[in-house]
């Protein structure tokens, strides 16, 4: 089962990297949620949050680094690249690749996702791109 779940999370990211929102449909549960910090998003205000961010950084992909599955759960600690060619807080763009540094946990059930934790460094990202806190 750690292998299929495992499996399961990566397909997630490839999908994610092509930006192809709408299959990202097929691999998680109707009642999905995606946590960051104190929000709690469905899968169409994830989807949201995915093109704003590749909105501003066009080419941005995520690099899993580590999956490591247990029952229901696995924990990812990726890379996510891009290069910031668009504003997001008002900020000039740098043209400069922009690296964020994030950890994940999907809990998997009935061979989808059902929900998920985001930790991210936010603060660096918006250090990087010249956005102020």
């Amino acid at each position: 089962m750690s292998d299929l779940n495992k499996a399961l999370v990566q397909k997630f990211f490839d999908i994610y990297n092509q930006g192809a929102w709408g299959q990202l449909d097929s691999l998680v549960s109707l009642d999905y949620i995606h946590h960051s910090n104190d929000s709690q998003l469905t899968l169409a205000q994830f989807k949201r949050g995915a093109a704003w961010l590749r909105a501003g950084m066009p080419d941005f992909q995520i690099v899993s680094e580590d999956l490591i599955s247990e029952t229901d759960k696995v924990a990812a600690r990726c890379i996510g690249r891009g290069t910031h060619l668009a504003s997001f807080f008002g900020e000039a763009p740098t043209s400069k690749t922009v690296t964020i540094y994030f950890t994940m946990i999907y809990r998997i059930q009935n061979s989808l996702i059902v929900e998920d934790w985001e930790a991210a460094d936010d603060a660096y990202f918006m250090k990087q791109i010249g956005a102020s806190a």
